[in-house]
C-alpha cells in the first residue's frame, strides 16, 4: 500500500518565497540600512565637531588673554616713555621769571632798561679764540649745545654814564644769586649821547649774559 503525502502549506510557502524575492522590499531594506548608517555617521561627526569647537573656544580665549597682556605691556611702556620725556623737559627747561627778577633787583637808579630779552641759541662751547685753536689743534670740533642768553638794552644817565654802566656790570658779575646761573657777562656796545640845554649825560649800552649749560 503506497502512502500519499499532502503538503497543505505549499501555497503559503510559495507565497513567502515570492514575497522574499520582491525587489521593492530589498531596496527598502537597503535604503533603511543606508539611512541608519548616515544617521550614525552624522552623530559621530557632530560629536567631533562639538569637541573641536570647544578646543577652538579655549584657544581663542587664551589668545585674547595673551593679546590683552601684550596691549597692557605696550600701553605701560608708552606711558613710561611719555612720563620720562615730561620729566626730562621739566628738568631742562629754563625758568625765565626768577632770572628776570634777579636782574631787575640789580638795576641801580642811574640805569634805565628799555628791553630785556631771552634767546636760546646754539653754542659751540669755544668762548674764546684760544679754546677754538686748541680744539682745532686736536682735530676735534666742540659739540654744539643750546645756551640761554639774556640781552639787556638800556641807558645810563649821570655825569659820567660810562662809570655807571661799569658799576652795573660789576654788580651783575659779583651777585651770588645771579652769577650762579651765568658764566659770562659782556658789554656788547656802548654809545655816549651828549646832553643839551643842561641835560645830564647819557650812555646807551647793550649787555649780554650767557647762562651755564643746563644739566
Amino acid at each position: 500500500m503506497t502512502a500519499i503525502t499532502l503538503n497543505l502549506l505549499a501555497e503559503e510557502q510559495h507565497a513567502q518565497e515570492q514575497r522574499a524575492q520582491d525587489p521593492v522590499k530589498i531596496f527598502i531594506a537597503i535604503g533603511i540600512g543606508l539611512v541608519a548608517t548616515v544617521v550614525a555617521l552624522g552623530v559621530v561627526c557632530g560629536m567631533l565637531a562639538s569637541r573641536q569647537q570647544a578646543e577652538l573656544g579655549a584657544l581663542q580665549a587664551r589668545w585674547e588673554k595673551a593679546s590683552a597682556a601684550d596691549a597692557g605691556e605696550a600701553g605701560y611702556q608708552t606711558t613710561k616713555r611719555f612720563a620720562e620725556d615730561v620729566t626730562a623737559i621739566n628738568k631742562s627747561r629754563w625758568l625765565y621769571a626768577p632770572q628776570l627778577a634777579l636782574a631787575k633787583d640789580l638795576v641801580p637808579a642811574t640805569i634805565q632798561l628799555s628791553n630785556l630779552g631771552f634767546s636760546l641759541v646754539k653754542d659751540t662751547g669755544s668762548a674764546d679764540g684760544a679754546a677754538g685753536d686748541e680744539a682745532g689743534a686736536h682735530g676735534k670740533r666742540a659739540k654744539p649745545t643750546e645756551r640761554l642768553f639774556l640781552r639787556l638794552d638800556g641807558k645810563a644817565v649821570a655825569a659820567r654814564p660810562e662809570l655807571e654802566v661799569d658799576k652795573f656790570l660789576q654788580s651783575l658779575r659779583t651777585d651770588a644769586r645771579f652769577s650762579a646761573a651765568v658764566d659770562d657777562i659782556r658789554l656788547r656796545s656802548i654809545a655816549r649821547a651828549g646832553g643839551t640845554d643842561g641835560a645830564a649825560e647819557a650812555a646807551f649800552f647793550v649787555i649780554e649774559c650767557r647762562y651755564k649749560e643746563a644739566k
